[in-house]
């Protein structure tokens, strides 16, 4: 097993009220999610988000649900937190995706997604 050794993407920045897929496994590359940052833009409310880890769905990406939340952050106003894994969250099928929603109805976040992939 090979790892590239690159990034897993850029910053993704999701709406007020959103949600978003941060990362989805393609190209049969299976992925290791080390952590991710989280950035509340907003200078004037806390943001909560949800994180979840999504088995794909007959090859396609998942749905968000409470079965597969894994963390619910309440971020300060203008703050970024950092949420690490103390073992790498394993993503081996086409669509498999880690979605992330904003509760914020008011301000986006920007979330980037730090790990590896295989070559």
């Amino acid at each position: 097993m090979a790892l590239a050794q690159t990034s897993l993407g850029n910053v993704t920045h999701i709406a007020a009220g959103a949600a978003a897929s941060v990362y989805t496994v393609a190209s049969g590359q299976p992925a290791y999610v080390r952590s991710f940052l989280v950035h509340n833009l907003d200078d004037t409310n806390t943001s909560n988000v949800k994180i979840h880890v999504v088995p794909n769905s007959g090859g396609n990406p998942g749905t968000a649900t409470s079965n597969n939340q894994i963390a619910r952050l309440g971020i300060s106003t203008e703050d970024t937190y950092f949420f690490e894994c103390a073992y790498p969250i394993t993503l081996t099928s086409n669509g498999d995706t880690i979605q992330v929603n904003n509760e914020n109805q008011l301000q986006p976040i920007n979330v980037l997604v730090l790990g590896d992939r295989e070559a």
